[in-house]
């Protein structure tokens, strides 16, 4: 009678598994860092003025110089002035808002919230850096849709067979050969001893 994978046996190997193809899908994305943050940055320019929010900005910046500079100087006409920036930066965070519901990897969550700290506007930095930000995670997931990040889906698209092998109601010996044949195909060193498949029946 053909003997499966123990419980236990089929667990090690399904934490083994799931460690290599970690460790080396790891390794690939070290290796496109580098590449990613650099398209990132030239790609920065280009997401701006896509989002349609460069003028807004632009006009944003000019009041919150004029908001900021009027503060350490004057005490008049501050309410004025501060609900100017804030309409203005409105417009820009419903703008936001809107792409932030039909993109995947944006985070609504982290666009900045209009507010006054100390008597000045500070949102500049933290809206720029929200665009970095937002720029980085499209770039990367783009990136990984390419043909240069088409090694990590096939990475991806091996560890789900060989995972499933491990659930299937193959011979144990059978399972474990395939596994390491897919393991070759990735260049994961994933040696599994003879002996162990010698326990499992063949037959």
């Amino acid at each position: 009678m053909s003997k499966q994978i123990s419980k236990d046996n089929r667990e090690y190997w399904l934490k083994k598994l799931s460690s290599k193809f970690s460790d080396k899908k790891q390794a690939i994305v070290s290796l496109h860092q580098v590449e990613i943050n650099e398209q990132s940055q030239k790609n920065f320019p280009i997401f701006k003025k896509r989002l349609g929010i460069e003028k807004d900005l632009a006009n944003y910046l000019k009041v919150e110089k004029d908001f900021n500079d009027y503060v350490k100087n004057y005490t008049r006409r501050l309410e004025e002035k501060k609900d100017l920036a804030k309409k203005l930066y409105a417009k820009i965070s419903e703008k936001l808002m809107g792409w932030a519901e039909t993109r995947k990897c944006w985070e609504w969550r982290d666009i900045p919230e209009y507010e006054i700290q100390d008597k000045l506007l500070l949102l500049t930095e933290k809206v720029e850096n929200f665009l970095k930000d937002t720029c980085k995670r499209e770039t990367k997931e783009a990136f990984y849709k390419s043909k240069k990040g088409k090694e990590i889906q096939t990475l991806e698209e091996l560890e789900e067979k060989a995972t499933d092998l491990l659930h299937s109601d193959m011979i144990g010996s059978e399972v474990l050969s395939q596994i390491s044949q897919i393991a070759k195909k990735t260049n994961i060193n994933m040696t599994i001893p003879q002996n162990t498949l010698k326990e499992l029946p063949s037959k």
